[in-house]
């Protein structure tokens, strides 16, 4: 869940995805904590001892949507924080395709 989550966040900055476009400024670290916190507890709510993938994507939008700041033009065309995490949600696959930049450096 961890590695979804940082991918998740990530998508959220310019550059880092095509759903990003439009973005000034993505979520912060703190925001991945934060969902992850929510996941844990939901997953306890529902009697189940580990967050799961649809934990995450059923607190992506509650939890992402106030932490992204789009850029003006983007919100003059009509686009919201809401519809950015949506496609986020769409776009970052749950299971990484690719080993991580930082571990094909270190192989």
């Amino acid at each position: 869940m961890a590695d979804y989550i940082a991918r998740l966040v990530d998508a959220t900055h310019p550059g880092q995805s095509t759903a990003a476009q439009g973005v000034r400024f993505g979520a912060s670290p703190r925001a991945a904590l934060s969902l992850a916190s929510a996941a844990k507890a939901r997953a306890l709510m529902h009697g189940r001892p580990n967050a799961s993938f649809e934990d995450v994507q059923a607190l992506a939008l509650p939890v992402l949507n106030h932490r992204v700041l789009l850029e003006y033009s983007a919100r003059i065309d009509g686009r919201t924080s809401a519809d950015l995490v949506r496609s986020i949600l769409q776009e970052v696959p749950k299971q990484a395709l690719e080993q991580p930049k930082t571990l094909k450096a270190a192989a």
